[in-house]
C-alpha cells in the first residue's frame, strides 16, 4: 500500500506541474509573452497616446520666405538682421509644421555695395523662426545674389551693379541641419 500511495503522489505532482489545455513551447521555440505580440493595425497603443507627435524639420526642408521690406546690398552689412514671413507652409506627414504667414529672422552674412565696374553683392541666411510665440534657431543654406557687371562708358540707363531684395520675391532657403520644433 505505501508503494502505491507513492506512485499516486508522484503522478500528482507530475499532473499539478503542467497546467492542462495550455500549450507547451516545444525545443528550440522561444516562449512568447505577452507583450511580444505585433501590434494591432485596427487599434491605438496606449503607450503610443502619451508620446507627443514628432515635430521635426530635417536637414535639407524647404523654407520659402518673403521679406518684410527690402533688403539690398547697398545698404547692407554683414551682421544685420531682417525679417520676413513663411510664404509656403512647411508640411511634414500631412502635418504643417510651420504655418503661412509665421516670421522668420535673417542675418545678412556679407554685402558689398558696387564699385566702379565692379559688381556689388550680398549673402543672407536664415537663424530662426517664430514657433508658438518662441523663437527657434535653425540653420540654413545661404542665398548669394551677385548685380551685373556693368560696361565701362555704359549708358545711363544701364545695370548699376547692385543687388535688391523686394518683398515681392519669393526666396527659398534649405535647411543645413536637423530642428525640433517646440
Amino acid at each position: 500500500m505505501p508503494f502505491a500511495l507513492a506512485v499516486l503522489a508522484l503522478i500528482f505532482a507530475a499532473a499539478c506541474g503542467r497546467p492542462t489545455g495550455v500549450p507547451q513551447p516545444s525545443p528550440g521555440d522561444p516562449q512568447k509573452l505577452p507583450f511580444d505580440r505585433q501590434p494591432s493595425s485596427e487599434g491605438v497603443s496606449p503607450s503610443q497616446s502619451l508620446i507627443p507627435p514628432a515635430r521635426r524639420l530635417t536637414e535639407g526642408t524647404s523654407i520659402t520666405i518673403r521679406l518684410r521690406k527690402p533688403l539690398s546690398n547697398s545698404s547692407a552689412h554683414a551682421g544685420d538682421r531682417f525679417e520676413g514671413i513663411i510664404d509656403e507652409p512647411v508640411v511634414v506627414d500631412g502635418q504643417t509644421l510651420i504655418g503661412h504667414g509665421t516670421t522668420v529672422t535673417g542675418h545678412v552674412l556679407d554685402a558689398q555695395p558696387s564699385l566702379g565696374r565692379r559688381p556689388g553683392y550680398l549673402r543672407i541666411t536664415l537663424v530662426s523662426v517664430d514657433v508658438g510665440g518662441k523663437p527657434v534657431p535653425i540653420d540654413t543654406s545661404s542665398i548669394f545674389a551677385k548685380g551685373k557687371t556693368t560696361a565701362q562708358g555704359s549708358h545711363p540707363g544701364a545695370s548699376s551693379g547692385d543687388v535688391a531684395f523686394t518683398p515681392e520675391r519669393r526666396l527659398t532657403f534649405h535647411l543645413a541641419q536637423a530642428t525640433d520644433l517646440p
